[in-house]
């Protein structure tokens, strides 16, 4: 263990010593980088419903048509939007999971 402590020394060292020049410098020491939100699916099957509700959330517009699809070789909730972005999006979510399978614009 005598390998590690001169390696960590030199560690807290080094993050001492950029905070320091940071504040010397009159910048606000960095803060750590916040995670990106998570792309959570609900945890057990989901209806039609949900499937547009996270669709429109993704790709803002109007539900044309939604059924369920195979896709992927998955049983899907296929979406297809009219986008606000002037595109046509096609969207598969799992049924069983509620995870995005697939998406596709045109």
């Amino acid at each position: 263990m005598i390998i590690r402590k001169p390696l960590l020394a030199a560690i807290t060292l080094a993050v001492a010593f950029t905070a320091a020049s940071a504040f010397a410098a009159g910048e606000a020491p960095a803060a750590p980088a916040a995670a990106p939100p998570a792309a959570t699916a609900p945890a057990g099957p989901i209806t039609k419903e949900q499937a547009t509700a996270m669709a429109l959330k993704a790709h803002p517009g109007k539900v044309t048509k939604a059924y369920e699809d195979t896709h992927k070789g998955k049983q899907t909730w296929e979406t297809i939007i009219a986008g606000d972005d002037g595109k046509e999006w096609k969207v598969y979510y799992e049924i069983a999971t509620g995870a995005l399978v697939d998406e596709k614009s045109k």
